[in-house]
């Protein structure tokens, strides 16, 4: 499964901020020593727990009807908000194939071939007097990663 560039980045800043604020000096000569995995093999197990399916990304598609927000964080990635049963209000970020000038400034149209948003297929027209047109390149799970709080233990 394809984590974003971006994702991985957030996730091994955060693990390596809070080993740097947080982590304990492990003498690795000692047998009883606990064994800690390293970032390649955290990031590994991150990704493995994160399954498009529990954000309802099927085939690279959302349904428009689950879709309750589109925010464009700049002119390439957008946060979406999806509807949920459960309580944990999951999103999705949307990126674009290329930068689309003006979207994240002017708005949106999307453009879909049916009731679902799919990457590679659909796109985003932008609003005003560029009409620029921009293919959805991927869509993928929103992992937020939280920094511990200062003073808690993390055993």
């Amino acid at each position: 499964m394809k984590i974003t560039c971006i994702l991985k980045a957030v996730i091994l800043m955060a693990v390596v901020l809070a080993s740097l604020s947080y982590g304990e000096q492990v003498d690795v000569n000692k047998a009883s020593a606990p064994q800690v995995a390293s970032l390649t093999d955290q990031l590994k197990a991150i990704e493995d727990e994160v399954n498009p399916a529990a954000w309802n990304i099927r085939g690279g598609c959302v349904t428009l009807s689950r879709v309750k927000r589109i925010k464009f964080l700049d002119d390439q990635t957008a946060l979406m908000s999806m509807r949920n049963r459960n309580p944990d209000r999951k999103k999705i970020i949307l990126k674009l194939r290329g930068e689309c000038p003006g979207i994240k400034r002017n708005g949106y149209i999307h453009r879909t071939s049916g009731l679902r948003l799919c990457a590679g297929f659909d796109r985003f027209v932008v609003m005003g007097s560029s009409g620029y047109s921009c293919r959805i390149e991927s869509l993928e799970p929103y992992v937020n990663i939280e920094e511990p709080k200062l003073g808690e233990k993390l055993d």
